[in-house]
């Protein structure tokens, strides 16, 4: 897979404005938008591309009083008295994007993580009929990860602290996107405070050694 420079280049920014990526993309997505705020103009900017183009696209005829029905349905929801209950604030935290600060709704260290290996905590966080897998990886400081391969594609968003794979260097806000090409994959964690990501994957991962394997069942990766 060709190198990336950690921003998502435009094809996928274009599929998030257009609605075509999955639940887990398009959350990992604007995530990383979050960030990098050239990005956000950009996706803006593919937004209004679109909203163009369904501009020439010839409406269909509604049926006699339609409107008039569809303000008489608004009116009555409006004259309804409200059952919801005010809503505390959105969960906030600087280490955070917003899109996953508003899903977690609580900080990292109050998460229940679970074991991945030395060094290695994961946590689920949604798993879908497609075969992708939300979650996040925190590791400490200076662990070198299992080698492996990819049986499909993974996105990895850094949050905190940063890793390195070969000469590419991984950093907050940064995202490295993995395929079925890259082989003997080993991400080697930056000395210092703990590294998070979140990650989607599409497919299992394929670990090299005899113990990773052992264990992958458990940690459902």
């Amino acid at each position: 897979m060709t190198a990336h420079t950690g921003l998502l280049p435009d094809e996928w920014l274009v599929s998030y404005a257009a609605g075509a990526l999955t639940e887990a993309q398009a959350l990992v997505v604007a995530c990383h938008a979050e960030y990098h705020d050239e990005m956000k103009e950009r996706i803006a900017d593919a937004e209004a591309v679109g909203g163009v183009l369904l501009e020439g696209v010839v409406p269909a005829r509604l049926s006699v009083g339609a409107l008039d029905d569809a303000f008489k349905a608004i009116e009555a929801l409006e004259d309804e008295p409200s059952s919801v209950k005010p809503t505390a604030p959105a969960f906030t935290d600087p280490r955070m994007p917003a899109p996953l600060a508003a899903l977690l709704g609580k900080g990292f260290d109050e998460l229940k993580w679970g074991f991945m290996g030395p060094g290695m905590k994961k946590l689920m966080l949604k798993t879908y009929e497609n075969g992708e897998r939300l979650w996040l990886l925190r590791a400490k400081g200076g662990t070198e990860m299992p080698f492996h391969d990819h049986r499909g594609l993974e996105f990895t968003l850094v949050l905190t602290g940063g890793y390195k794979v070969g000469d590419a260097h991984y950093t907050p806000g940064m995202m490295e996107v993995a395929g079925p090409e890259d082989t003997h994959h080993q991400p080697i964690i930056d000395e210092g405070e703990d590294c998070i990501c979140l990650a989607v994957t599409d497919a299992p991962i394929k670990l090299h050694s005899f113990v990773g394997r052992m264990f992958q069942p458990f940690i459902g990766l």
